[in-house]
């Protein structure tokens, strides 16, 4: 039979279609043993760069002196290689210290040739170092959240044995994971591995409900993210205020507000007239979970248990409220885009801040102006059973259920996330605290830091960590963070039409009103929680 257009397009179609077929059929052969996706530039540089520099000549105290072309990135308890050139100890491994004044090494070893001008000094990267132990290549592939997200699930959807080793997922998006049963999450549980090795212990436990459903662990803490105040230590002296000795969030507010007088008598902040005491937003939830969070109060818990109608989430709107709108005002909003907030503590348009130890961390490059000038401090209570931090973002790595090998999976993982080399590997690119309390030791975490005027803030982020209350996230609560804001709006508008009435009046009818909110939200997320069950 002849077809209409001709045999070379038939042939042409047919070649396509069992090509299609061959391409469709045919497996992917991974170049690499373990395949690692991550949504973050800076974990993977800390996962796979080395750090090198020249070796310039061998020198002094027994030939234990290394000078180098530049000792930045060195840290004290570096495992270094020195080879190439003339070197007969290729590979030799040693404890290093570097001086940034001074660009030589200090090795623990002695070097013992003196012909080393040529060599390249190396601190190999985690990745190397897994592959030199195990004999096992490993990759790992940048992702953006969004397009890890859809392109992970549309595989745990279709039971694919084609997925990543490990998988990196951030506190944002872990709930849509937790949708399906227990036995149909795409995470492989990993209660096994942390029962066997003890990780419990060596870990804050809390900081495993995040990643964990009814019990079942599905991921491993990269982090802690305990939450402090970082506050313009020089405007409140100056203002004769000790904020720090604030106890609870009732005196934090009538200092700031004795605070702001002071300002406000000195014509406040040049660019915004007013200079407030801290940031905290008129309409996002984000800070206010977190002091929901200090009271241990999640808005839905891992059992998909609704607790926004709790009357201390009424009791922390009816604070938070006060804070920021009507006579009592103490906050503001921050300028709105990236990391502006720091500009406004920078500027003292803003004078304190919250900060997990993450967002500290953006004060030394966004604000290096006011080193020196800060100072930190736990958060204030509500109730003395509070705690005196609570926990902001956070990352896990987990094993997907269908991976090849389990067991290489969760041995890269331990490498990447509680080896010593990690912990040298994490300082390089940023200064969040690590969740292996073992790690809390090293020097580095109990030094004066000169940015707090040489307060030692780690010290105080360590004694925090063990405080931090325990965050759930399911698929919803996204939407109950939502709703809690929408709450907020009313609470803030009720506050600014009464601001008139008598404080005793003003709380009792707020409270009041924001309990019915509440009410009404928490019954309307209910119903979506029973919308989407799968049972």
């Amino acid at each position: 039979m002849a077809f209409h257009l001709g045999k070379p397009i038939l042939a042409m179609m047919i070649m396509a279609m069992l090509s299609g077929a061959v391409i469709l059929t045919r497996r992917q052969q991974r170049s690499t043993d373990l395949v690692v996706w991550i949504f973050a530039d800076s974990h993977a540089k800390s996962y796979r760069d080395a750090v090198e520099t020249r070796l310039a000549e061998v020198a002094g105290a027994g030939k234990r002196r290394l000078a180098v072309a530049s000792a930045g990135g060195f840290r004290v308890g570096d495992r270094i290689e020195i080879d190439g050139g003339s070197v007969s100890e290729a590979g030799v491994l040693a404890w290093v210290s570097a001086d940034a004044a001074k660009p030589w090494l200090e090795l623990k070893e002695v070097l013992k040739s003196a012909h080393a001008k040529e060599a390249v000094v190396r601190v190999p990267s985690l990745l190397e170092l897994h592959q030199r132990q195990t004999g096992l290549s490993s990759q790992i592939n940048v992702i953006s959240t969004r397009a890890l997200d859809v392109r992970l699930i549309s595989l745990f959807n279709s039971r694919s044995r084609d997925v990543p080793d490990l998988v990196e997922v951030e506190i944002g998006s872990v709930g849509k994971y937790f949708r399906p049963p227990l036995d149909e999450v795409g995470f492989l549980p990993l209660n096994k591995f942390v029962d066997r090795d003890g990780i419990l212990d060596q870990m804050v436990r809390t900081r495993f409900a995040p990643w964990s459903k009814q019990g079942v662990i599905f991921g491993m803490p990269h982090d802690l993210h305990p939450v402090t105040i970082t506050y313009r230590k020089d405007l409140f002296d100056e203002a004769g205020i000790n904020i720090a000795s604030a106890k609870t969030w009732d005196e934090f507010q009538d200092l700031c507000l004795r605070f702001q007088e002071y300002w406000r008598r000195r014509g406040g902040s040049e660019r915004r007239g007013a200079r407030y005491a801290i940031e905290l937003p008129q309409a996002a939830s984000d800070y206010l979970v977190t002091m929901l969070l200090q009271r241990r109060i999640n808005i839905i818990d891992d059992y998909n248990r609704v607790h926004l109608n709790h009357p201390k989430v009424a009791d922390t709107l009816v604070h938070y409220a006060q804070m920021v709108a009507g006579p009592r005002r103490i906050a503001a909003d921050a300028t709105p885009g990236g990391d502006l907030w720091a500009r406004d503590l920078a500027r003292g348009d803003l004078c304190a801040t919250i900060t997990p130890d993450w967002r500290a961390g953006f004060l030394y490059v966004r604000a290096a102006d006011i080193a020196g000038k800060v100072a930190m401090m736990p958060l204030p209570k509500f109730e003395a059973e509070d705690a005196p931090t609570s926990t902001w973002g956070g990352t896990m790595m987990g094993i997907p259920r269908t991976a090849r090998d389990p067991e290489a999976s969760w041995a890269l993982l331990k490498r990447l996330y509680m080896s010593a080399e990690s912990l040298n590997a994490r300082q390089r690119i940023n200064k969040i605290l690590p969740p292996v309390r073992e790690q809390w030791k090293d020097p580095v975490f109990h030094q004066g830091d000169p940015f707090f005027g040489g307060q030692k803030v780690d010290e105080l982020y360590i004694e925090l960590a063990e405080q931090i209350p325990p965050r759930y996230v399911t698929p919803l609560t996204p939407v109950g963070s939502q709703s809690l804001a929408l709450v907020l709006a009313d609470a803030v508008a009720y506050v600014r039409n009464h601001a008139t009435e008598p404080r005793e009046k003003l709380e009792a009818g707020l409270r009041g009103a924001c309990q019915k909110w509440l009410d009404r939200e928490a019954e309307d997320l209910r119903k979506r929680i029973d919308f989407g069950r799968f049972e």
